[in-house]
């Protein structure tokens, strides 16, 4: 066995929108890309936003909250990126 995984979050709070931004977010999908630490902290930047600057402000927002198990390499945590497909879930 290698030891090799690739990272997975483990948290990922989604942004709580406000009433005015619901009818944007129906179509939204956003697109980011993160940098994810050993530590499993991480840095990210939308790669593909949304037509509207204050959702994207947003979902920024929410997601340097989110928190991965990092990938692994010969059984040590290593930085690796990812891309993520963001879909907002309106209630």
């Amino acid at each position: 066995m290698s030891g090799d995984t690739t990272a997975r979050p483990v948290i990922r709070p989604l942004p709580v929108l406000p009433d005015d931004l619901r009818e944007y977010a129906y179509q939204a999908i956003a697109l980011a890309r993160f940098t994810i630490h050993p530590d499993g902290s991480v840095d990210v930047a939308l790669v593909k936003p949304t037509q509207n600057p204050r959702l994207n402000q947003l979902l920024l927002e929410t997601l340097r909250n989110w928190h991965f198990f990092p990938a692994m390499k010969q059984g040590h945590p290593v930085e690796s990126e990812q891309d993520i497909r963001v879909h907002f879930n309106i209630e």
